[in-house]
């Protein structure tokens, strides 16, 4: 797979519409050319953009004049008010000045929703690139029993501190890590085996974006589900036919994926001792 066939597709793979099978290509691809990340990251930003792009609002002159035709049809119904121009001309005036007024109203809505939804319109690709990080089954780079390993091999390479995740599952064993990335953020792959499945999760700095999302109940209904096991509540989303929980913990996002049945991975993901 070359940079021109990358970058023709980026697009659709910032908006997670890639088949898993391209998409392995593609973060192989990436995993080795630092240009066509830089574009990637490009995309993001226009797409992020967009996104953020203000609604226009109706103004407050035009809601006034609105309203003011509206007494006026009003009066004009009641007779107190005579009309030059035939009985329908001021009520389609009125009308269209309602439909202004309620657009406008309707836009200054959206534009609120907007900014809360655009943190959860960056979720898909975000967890896009968490399932791309798990099927491209590129080679540990360490190989650990103790956290206190993973950590010291960590420092220096991401800007953040890595330490593996536990789980209360005995079958869950620690295989290894390495170096990846999410999109341009740094981030690291640690990699588990569950008897004779595979199970990743994916750690990085969480952007606003994803505390928003996170830590709203109207914004997760939009974006994905919840699932709550004992104490815990697990926030997941189904993406290129993967299931994706998530946990965020004092600014660290851990993201994990697998070849696990839906319930199974979130049992185990709800069972995670975060360092």
């Amino acid at each position: 797979m070359d940079c021109k066939f990358v970058r023709a597709r980026l697009d659709a793979y910032v908006d997670a519409e890639l088949e898993p099978t391209p998409v392995i290509e593609f973060e192989r691809h990436l995993d080795a050319c630092g240009d066509c990340r830089n574009e990637l990251s490009l995309a993001r930003l226009v797409q992020r953009s967009v996104r953020e792009l203000p609604v226009p609002v109706a103004p407050q002159a035009l809601k006034v004049r609105v309203l003011r035709a509206l007494d006026e049809v009003s009066a004009q119904q009641r007779g107190v008010l005579p009309s030059a121009r035939g009985p329908w001309t001021g009520v389609l005036a009125a009308a269209g000045g309602v439909m202004l007024l309620v657009g406008g109203m309707v836009q200054s809505d959206s534009q609120r929703s907007g900014v809360r939804a655009a943190g959860a319109g960056e979720m898909t690709p975000l967890l896009g690139d968490v399932v791309a990080r798990h099927v491209d089954q590129l080679p540990a780079e360490i190989a650990a029993e103790q956290p206190e390993q993973v950590t010291s091999w960590f420092r220096g390479k991401v800007g953040f501190r890595v330490r593996s995740v536990e789980f209360a599952e005995p079958k869950v064993r620690f295989l290894g890590a390495r170096v990846s990335h999410i999109g341009s953020r740094q981030a690291a792959k640690l990699y588990y085996s569950v008897g004779d499945s595979r199970l990743t999760s994916v750690v990085f700095q969480s952007p606003p974006s994803l505390q928003q999302v996170l830590h709203d109940d109207d914004l997760v209904a939009r974006w994905g589900h919840r699932a709550r096991f004992g104490r815990r509540v697990v926030t997941y989303q189904n993406v290129h036919g993967y299931t994706v929980p998530i946990l965020e913990h004092d600014g660290i996002a851990y993201a994990f994926t697998g070849d696990l049945d839906q319930r199974r991975l979130l049992q185990l993901v709800a069972s995670a001792r975060l360092p």
